[in-house]
């Protein structure tokens, strides 16, 4: 017999032991896939891997960017370029909608082979010891990476950097209606006039056909190639794999965003990057408590480099901000000893996030990256957007829209047209209200970006791939689900009840006549 306090002892253990397992039946092997140099892209989602991988996941992430301290369950593979590719922004600013596509799917080619060919990365392919329960890959740019769910027999979720493009959407059956969701890439936001919406047809229309034909068997040569494995002749081809995805988590949100539909397997996840602030350095700290006038905050991201920028309109920018009352932290190292008035402070870098959330800070100056407008809108600062290139056109001109900021066009910018958007922005309380309403709406949710994110991956890996989560129309191809085959039917039957409609009339008035 067993005495009770033995028998609560027990069943303590017994608890303990059941908890156990359960923690570690739970335990998945994650692989994140995401080899392109796209820093962006990767910083967007890297706070969800460190996340899986505190919560017990063992977590393999195959990455241009390897972790600068060790996580425990985090296993980095990589880097596979030996250094990260230095662009000027300036060979990007000229796009158009069409040449944004033809871009990316240069873009796409040069550097997956670049990539895929680094001995680190054949190394990785190769080896068959490694087993996983999940794979996250990005298709931007490098849409063969979903056949690694089919290599390791994984369900596969799709991470997408920004709101939704035909690219992508296309794969999913996701609405992408060409009449009022603007491509990322468009200078144009939802409230499109005729010749915009003409654009986003033609530039709509090449994503989801031209690209087929000219982009993608650049895609399967560069799988066929690299992504070898035992059994991978019998793999199905690029489409349906990239039909079958298990889910899709994007890092936008509607508030910052376009509102649109979305099917059960696209999940918004803007924000998971959004941290509590941290103490500034001494210095900063010191600058921005001591900023009687407040701070304006002037950075262009991690690919503008203000050197690259033709002098003249570098001389504007300068030019305005040094006549300006209030201090500015500007992100920028001076090529030349260039004399600048005592309220500039510039540098390399800056810790944005824990800036922005100063009180004193007045004003954001930024080229309107998304993880920028996260930023500023999580603490309520106006815009100054000066965009240049991609997603960023449309990120600013939501802004404007929604009352928080200003768009500067950058070829078009004077210096007089610079300083009255800083100046406005500035002396009208407006921008600050709105700021204020627009933080309230992002920062209203149900759960933080994160948590949501967290959830999602591992509702995939509790339910087996969640098949339940795709679109039923995945099965239709295009004269199906858009109901061509039945509209020509109807218009057939229609002319010819209208035919013999016209036939019966014209007998009857020549019956007539004959009679007559």
């Amino acid at each position: 017999m067993f005495s009770p306090k033995m028998r609560h002892s027990s069943f303590f253990c017994s608890v303990l032991c059941i908890a156990a397992c359960t923690i570690v039946t739970r335990a998945a092997n994650i692989l994140v896939f995401m080899p392109l140099p796209l820093k962006s892209h990767f910083r967007g989602f890297q706070p969800l891997f460190e996340e899986l991988s505190h919560r017990g996941h063992n977590v393999t992430v195959v990455s241009s960017f390897p972790l600068d301290r060790p996580i425990n369950n985090y296993t980095d593979i990589g880097p596979f370029i030996n250094k990260e590719r230095v662009r000027n922004v300036m060979e990007l600013v000229n796009m158009n909608f069409i040449t944004s596509a033809q871009l990316k799917w240069k873009l796409g080619i040069q550097l997956s082979e670049t990539v895929m060919s680094h001995e680190n990365m054949k190394k990785f392919l190769q080896s068959s010891s490694n087993s996983f329960d999940l794979v996250m890959i990005e298709t931007f740019c490098q849409e063969y990476t979903v056949a690694m769910g089919h290599k390791f027999n994984a369900p596969v979720i799709n991470l997408a950097p920004a709101m939704l493009w035909v690219s992508v959407s296309k794969w999913l059956h996701l609405p992408s209606t060409f009449s009022y969701i603007p491509d990322v890439c468009l200078q144009t936001a939802g409230d499109m006039d005729f010749v915009e919406r003409l654009k986003n047809t033609i530039t709509g229309l090449m994503q989801s056909y031209v690209e087929n034909y000219i982009y993608l068997p650049k895609m399967k040569e560069v799988m066929n190639k690299y992504i070898t494995y035992e059994g991978w002749e019998s793999r199905p081809p690029l489409e349906h794999m990239l039909n079958n995805v298990s889910l899709t988590l994007v890092n936008s949100n509607y508030a910052i965003g376009v509102a649109r539909p979305y099917l059960q397997g696209v999940v918004e996840v803007g924000g998971m990057h959004l941290k509590t602030p941290k103490s500034l350095p001494e210095n900063l700290q010191t600058i921005l408590d001591a900023a009687d006038e407040g701070v304006i905050f002037f950075s262009f991201g991690t690919v503008v480099n203000l050197n690259d920028l033709p002098k003249e309109k570098l001389k504007i920018f300068l030019n305005v901000v040094q006549k300006l009352k209030q201090k500015v932290i500007l992100k920028w190292v001076p090529k030349d000893n260039v004399k600048l008035s005592k309220n500039i402070m510039t540098g390399s870098w800056f810790p944005q996030n824990d800036i922005l959330a100063h009180p004193n800070v007045r004003l954001f100056i930024t080229h309107g990256g998304l993880h920028s407008i996260e930023e500023t809108v999580n603490n309520a600062i106006p815009i100054v957007g000066v965009p240049f290139f991609a997603d960023q056109y449309l990120n600013i001109k939501i802004v404007e829209q929604q009352g928080y900021g200003k768009l500067v066009n950058f070829f078009e910018m004077t210096e007089e047209s610079f300083e009255n958007a800083v100046k406005e922005v500035l002396s009208n309380a407006r921008f600050k209200e709105m700021a204020m309403v627009q933080s309230q709406v992002f920062k209203d949710q149900p759960m933080k970006p994160l948590d949501r994110a967290v959830y999602w991956v591992e509702y995939v890996l509790r339910n087996g791939g969640a098949e339940h989560l795709k679109s039923d129309s995945l099965e239709l191809n295009d004269l199906q689900y858009f109901l061509l085959d039945v509209s020509v039917i109807i218009l057939v039957l229609t002319g010819l009840i209208i035919w013999s409609c016209y036939l019966i009339v014209a007998k009857c008035i020549s019956k007539k006549l004959n009679t007559a």
